[in-house]
């Protein structure tokens, strides 16, 4: 019989976890992990979203935990994808956002070196000895979970990277990817930092504005999407060098 207090306690000290964490950590089905979080939802313990669940001790229900509730299935699906060209002795920088967050399930078994700003990175992998980690220093923006800013870009100048894993608010193949403009110079430096940039970003966000440009197309080796995208958008990219893989 599934331990209830046991996954409470597992949910409390990681802030955030995903229905794949509870699978993987407690042995138990899908189905198991769902209803389990949803007594544990019930009883007012923690909080859910479609995927997962948080901690209310811990973890208010900020912006960036909101958007974990979006296309969750979707997100999931393109950071499994994403995870599957991580080989180990690699070193990848994995730049904030929810997508990109979910490729932590994916690798924790990988020996690697991860570079982040995000907290919600660090809560997944800190605890894989396998795993080196890197944590910029910066400003913390609680509502994103993750650190910026000039330190962040400062420490960047040192470092390397095989592969960086980027998310994005919005993207069109004539800008490229934007993303919010307290955040848009740490991403241009860790395109500058790594030998290929990756985009992970569902469907859902293209041609959504914004106005600043982390990155353009000719700078991105690979676009990981769903395939909802419009067959003629992902033409396009294609035509700009870009390898397009959907999930």
């Amino acid at each position: 019989m599934v331990d209830r207090n046991a996954i409470l306690a597992f949910i409390n000290t990681r802030k955030n976890v995903t229905i794949y964490d509870l699978c993987e950590s407690f042995n138990i089905s899908e189905s198991t992990a769902r209803r389990t979080i949803s007594y544990l939802e019930e009883k007012g313990k923690i909080g859910r979203y479609h995927g997962g669940a948080f901690s209310l001790l811990q973890n208010p229900k900020t912006q960036i935990i909101s958007r974990l509730d979006e296309n969750t299935d979707k997100k999931i699906r393109i950071a499994q994808s994403a995870s599957e060209i991580v080989c180990d002795n690699s070193t990848i920088i994995l730049l904030g956002g929810t997508t990109v967050s979910y490729m932590c399930t994916f690798i924790k078994k990988k020996r690697i070196t991860v570079i982040t700003n995000s907290m919600l990175v660090l809560d997944e992998l800190k605890n894989c000895p396998n795993i080196k980690l890197i944590i910029l220093g910066g400003l913390y923006n609680n509502d994103e979970s993750e650190v910026g800013g000039i330190l962040s870009n400062s420490s960047l100048s040192y470092l390397r990277a095989d592969l960086l894993f980027m998310g994005a608010s919005g993207f069109d193949e004539k800008s490229g990817f934007i993303n919010a403009n307290h955040s848009v110079e740490l991403f241009r430096t860790c395109v500058k930092a790594s030998n290929e940039t990756n985009v992970l970003v569902d469907s859902s966000k293209y041609n959504s504005g914004g106005s600043s440009i982390a990155a353009s197309p000719e700078q991105i080796k690979r676009l990981y999407t769903n395939s909802d995208l419009d067959p003629r958008i992902i033409k396009s990219f294609q035509l700009k060098g870009v390898e397009v893989i959907l999930s």
